[in-house]
């Protein structure tokens, strides 16, 4: 029987990445987010992905605020002003597509810096009616793209401690059905716990692998399964800038190179799959350290 998350285990490194209303530049005055879309450098980017021998990359749909870095109809009718005309994630998927790397997104409902966004879509005073929202956003992303996107990692599912407890609003089988109307086939995991809290049975029957984001590269799988919810084992972790770069200065690498790829390599190993997240510039470009680090990383994994 086929797994929807065995392309996933196989491929067993990839990138993450956090390119968000946030960045700053690294030159210059920091541009409109949607400028900033605009003039995103797509073949720079794509070029540093597939030297890093990434098999898989995360990509930010939205992430503290929900603008979207592409068109959608769905989103202008709610709240105008929120996407942009270049449809960056149709170009990324198309650009990684030929060097065999498939494309996932970062996508964070709740918008927790966006007051328009919350206020428009009731966040705090209806959470039925705002999971709603994010029902109907996530599902006229799928069907925008189809088989184009082959997966999702969706933040802020806290179903206790964390934030505001958004989570209890959400039917997690129907936020996953929408996630998958466009391609069945797309995994998802959904964030319930946050970082480091790797103790949630909530996945189980609804994600497809666990969501494992965690601050340092310490922890390791006991098998493919052994993810919370017995899901697919996946980690992901800030490996220079804290997720986005949004600090002056060059984001560089937390770790050596050898240090980073023996933990890739026990991951693997042990049936693990994991992801190098990284914070590029506003331009579109990762630092140079860091890129550095992936093109190394690349020719010793693949």
């Amino acid at each position: 029987m086929i797994n929807r998350t065995d392309w996933f285990y196989e491929a067993g490194f990839g990138m993450f990445c956090h390119w968000t209303t946030a960045t700053l530049p690294e030159n210059g005055e920091k541009k409109d987010y949607h400028k900033a879309v605009e003039d995103f450098d797509l073949d720079t980017f794509v070029s540093q992905v597939v030297s890093s021998g990434a098999k898989f990359l995360f990509f930010t749909a939205s992430h503290s605020e929900m603008h979207l870095p592409f068109p959608l109809p769905e989103l202008d009718e709610i709240l105008p002003n929120h996407t942009s005309k270049r449809d960056l994630i149709m170009e990324l998927a198309d650009a990684l597509e030929p060097h065999g790397i498939k494309l996932m997104l970062y996508f964070n409902g709740d918008g927790c810096t966006d007051i328009p966004w919350q206020d428009a879509t009731y966040t705090y005073t209806n959470r039925e009616a705002h999971a709603e929202y994010c029902y109907k956003i996530a599902k006229a992303i799928s069907m925008r793209y189809g088989k184009k996107i082959h997966g999702w990692w969706i933040d802020c599912c806290y179903v206790e401690g964390l934030c505001t407890g958004y989570g209890t609003s959400y039917d997690f089988k129907r936020y996953a059905q929408s996630l998958r109307a466009g391609n069945p086939d797309s995994i998802v995991a959904f964030n319930f716990k946050g970082i480091e809290e790797w103790d949630s049975d909530w996945g189980k029957g609804i994600s497809d692998y666990q969501a494992g984001e965690e601050n340092y590269i310490t922890r390791y799988p006991n098998g493919r399964y052994s993810g919370e919810g017995e899901l697919q084992w996946f980690a992901l972790c800030w490996m220079d800038d804290f997720w986005v770069h949004e600090k002056e200065g060059e984001p560089t690498p937390r770790y050596s190179n050898e240090e980073v790829l023996d933990y890739i390599n026990k991951v693997r190993s042990n049936g693990g799959v994991f992801a190098y997240n990284v914070a590029p510039y506003q331009e579109g470009h990762i630092a140079p350290k860091t890129a550095k680090q992936l093109k190394w990383l690349g020719e010793k994994i693949r």
